[in-house]
């Protein structure tokens, strides 16, 4: 009995806790309201950076990531890569948190559109590729401002009321908007089959996925994405939004589709792309995943 009861609180309790966060996250958002979203996301910077360092786990995941595909770069210059990836990250959670004015206010410098047009031209649409870097939702903004609509596959947020949020205020970038899953993945198709256009973030290592270089080390990649653009003939895009502080703006790039004969080709190639992005602006990635967790097992791919 005692442990039913045990069982039962400690449901409630995740549940209460999920619930003041989003309460936080909601009254955050009324209470600034009124104040430019560049200036709040400059403003709470600050904040992510301290927080960053505060969390020894979540800083040592990211210095142990660091360190992995830089192995010459000193602690100091581990630890302000850390603390600059951390800001970026909370100039993301703002602007997400104000998406609604976001997709309203933002600047965007945007480039290789004619690469989603020609898709569109081919009947057969577009599988835009991308990663946890800057602000993906700015690449489905610039699409639909040029009116290239272009859904999502996203993982469902752990908070329920959270994922209720978000779901209320993604679409406006860009729908169809749809969880990852079996139902997910079919009207993701269903929506590539009738020459739309879809982005998905694959940069999270997958149990079981087979090991392609990422920056330089064997990680689990997922070849969902170039293995429904070989089924269905859709282009398979990369595409990467970055934050420009300083001018308040954002310049979003559409590649050349990457083409190839097998899924793990073609996502060879998309990871080669996604790291020369890192390369280039290594602030603007996550390095708080877990990318590389499982790499120590030997199931590389030949």
């Amino acid at each position: 009995m005692n442990e039913g009861y045990n069982q039962i609180r400690d449901r409630w309790a995740v549940r209460a806790g999920e619930w003041l966060m989003y309460a936080a996250a909601y009254c955050t958002r009324f209470a600034t309201s009124w104040v430019s979203v560049w200036w709040l996301s400059q403003a709470l910077g600050a904040l992510g950076c301290r927080l960053a360092l505060l969390l020894p786990g979540v800083r040592r995941r990211a210095e142990d990531n660091i360190s992995l595909v830089y192995p010459e770069m000193t602690a100091p210059d581990r630890r302000r890569l850390v603390v600059e990836s951390a800001r970026s990250f909370i100039h993301l959670a703002i602007e997400y948190t104000h998406l609604d004015r976001f997709i309203r206010d933002v600047e965007l410098d945007t480039r290789g559109l004619e690469h989603l047009e020609a898709a569109r031209a081919s009947g057969r649409g577009a599988i835009i590729v991308t990663a946890h870097f800057g602000n993906w939702e700015a690449i489905r903004i610039a699409a639909k401002r040029a009116g290239l609509e272009t859904g999502i596959i996203y993982r469902a947020f752990n908070n329920r009321y959270l994922d209720r949020f978000t779901m209320n205020v993604i679409p406006d970038a860009g729908a169809p908007v749809v969880q990852k899953g079996r139902q997910g993945m079919r009207l993701l198709v269903q929506q590539v089959m009738r020459g739309g256009n879809m982005m998905i973030l694959v940069d999270q290592r997958n149990s079981g996925a087979p090991f392609i270089d990422f920056l330089g080390q064997p990680a689990e990649t997922v070849t969902a994405a170039a293995d429904l653009a070989m089924r269905t003939g859709a282009a398979l895009i990369p595409a990467y939004a970055v934050r420009n502080v300083d001018q308040r703006r954002f310049e979003v790039v559409f590649e050349e589709p990457v083409t190839g004969t097998n899924g793990v080709e073609m996502m060879t190639e998309v990871n080669n792309r996604i790291s020369a992005w890192i390369e280039a602006h290594p602030d603007h990635w996550f390095w708080f995943h877990r990318r590389w967790k499982s790499t120590t097992r030997s199931r590389q791919v030949p």
